[in-house]
């Protein structure tokens, strides 16, 4: 049986690349999360006022108005005219959102997250 003469660690150059990558993506996940959160805000509220207005007559502009209400509140930036779109004339009536959020990462890196999702009323 063999022993070593000395005991092996990491070196100092695998250390700079590890603490490179555990800063890298530890950035990363903190401004990431601030989009998807607001996505899941703009979801709840979605799902929340077509609840309520499935009652009565949809009026898009009383949803839209709503919406934005809740979007000030919240300290939100979407634009509702061009990112929320409504299909009252299909066998299901819904509401589209649809928008990209371009969050600025380091120097000229930026990540582009697209924004998908229907609801129905």
């Amino acid at each position: 049986m063999r022993t070593p003469k000395r005991e092996q660690g990491i070196t100092i150059l695998a250390m700079a690349v590890l603490l490179f990558m555990v800063i890298f993506f530890g950035t990363l996940i903190i401004k990431l999360s601030g989009p998807y959160y607001d996505q899941f805000t703009i979801d709840q509220m979605i799902s929340r006022t077509s609840q309520e207005m499935s009652g009565g007559d949809f009026l898009e502009s009383e949803f839209r108005s709503r919406m934005s209400k809740n979007l000030s509140i919240n300290n939100i930036e979407l634009d509702l005219r061009k990112d929320l779109t409504f299909d009252l004339r299909a066998t299901e009536p819904k509401v589209v959102l649809d928008y990209e959020k371009r969050v600025h990462i380091a120097a000229n890196i930026d990540v582009v997250l697209t924004f998908y999702e229907e609801y129905g009323l």
